[in-house]
């Protein structure tokens, strides 16, 4: 069995002290930055690694944070969970990381699990209804939805919301179909009313639905989309947009020439080349490195009072909105319809 490299052998290969080792691999800045390098490429030699149990019984730390996320099957977690972990890993922290499964309950229980293995922090996207008052005392910093007594780092999701109805407004689409989350979902919530409250007075809501946040849409998303009597459908996100669009083009239904289809937060395979989708863009790095970063300031003892942090989104036109003026047909048989309808009330 091969024998542990000490920081003594490291400062013996290096030809300088053993205090002089700790202090770079502590990363304490009391060296010139030539000896820095120097003792790093030995240490790295030599297969040299720093003792951290014995590091965390020194200073209280143990340079380990948790990351708590509801699902890794939507493409969008796994994704802020790669900006947490490099980020952390930048700053000399490891991250453990744990699918809470979306409730409540499980997220408890990984926050006493994160607890247990002596965490020193957590970065967690946590459901609505989560209590508060079993939180652990590590700081945690929240993705989305606000927790009292912790700071919150969020997109713009209303300002995305308001971005999609000047879109709208400008492509001259008047009728739209909405494909709403779950009032209960912060993020679904604000983006639904920012883009009603931007929309009022320009677009109609023609029809609307509340789907999970995936591609599978149920059959009564599946029958709106099949009535074509919008010329707008609006998405709660990416997911869920590839499904629409999924569903119109199974229906014969030409995007963006019939019906432009717009989503939410700019997934990986949102810029394929077969779907092209127009979306609002949240910077996922910029979410997970801000969260790491406020994470690190508390856990280095920054005591100023919870705030939450919004970053901008933006709109990324792609293939999927168009234009639309509406055809003199579609027009002629829309005061055909109004016709007949006044007919029959006079009956």
């Amino acid at each position: 069995m091969r024998k542990r490299v000490t920081i003594r052998d490291v400062a013996k290969a290096a030809g300088v002290s053993s205090a002089t080792v700790s202090y770079v691999m502590n990363d304490l800045g009391k060296v010139t930055p030539e000896v820095d390098r120097l003792v790093r490429e030995v240490a790295r030699d030599l297969g040299y690694a720093r003792n951290r149990a014995a590091v965390s019984l020194k200073t209280g730390r143990h340079n380990v944070i948790g990351c708590i996320l509801p699902t890794l099957v939507s493409p969008i977690f796994p994704e802020i969970a790669e900006a947490v972990q490099s980020h952390a890993e930048t700053k000399g922290l490891a991250t453990l990381l744990v699918n809470s499964g979306d409730t409540a309950e499980r997220e408890a229980e990984a926050l006493r699990m994160l607890a247990g293995f002596g965490v020193d922090g957590a970065v967690a996207v946590l459901h609505p209804g989560f209590d508060v008052d079993g939180a652990p005392p590590f700081p945690i910093v929240t993705l989305d939805s606000a927790l009292p007594g912790h700071d919150c780092i969020q997109a713009d999701h209303a300002g995305g919301g308001r971005l999609i109805a000047e879109h709208a407004r400008g492509l001259g689409h008047t009728r739209v179909g909405l494909l709403s989350g779950a009032d209960e979902i912060a993020s679904s919530r604000a983006r639904r009313q920012g883009f009603l409250e931007a929309a009022e007075g320009h677009c109609e809501i023609v029809w609307e639905e509340t789907v999970p946040l995936t591609a599978a849409l149920g059959p009564a998303a599946q029958r709106n989309l099949a009535r074509r009597d919008v010329s707008l459908v609006v998405c709660v996100n990416d997911l869920v947009a590839i499904g629409a669009l999924s569903a119109l083009r199974d229906l014969g239904v030409d995007v963006p020439g019939e019906v432009s289809v717009i989503g939410f937060d700019d997934i990986g395979m949102s810029s394929w080349p077969l779907i092209g989708l127009t979306t609002i863009r949240q910077s996922l790095l910029e979410l997970g490195c801000g969260a790491v970063n406020q994470l690190a300031r508390r856990i280095d003892g920054d005591i100023a009072p919870p705030n939450t942090r919004i970053l901008p989104v933006e709109l990324v036109e792609r293939a999927t909105t168009a234009s639309h003026s509406p055809s003199p047909e579609s027009l002629a048989a829309r005061r055909s319809r109004k016709a007949a309808r006044k007919g029959m009330s006079r009956n």
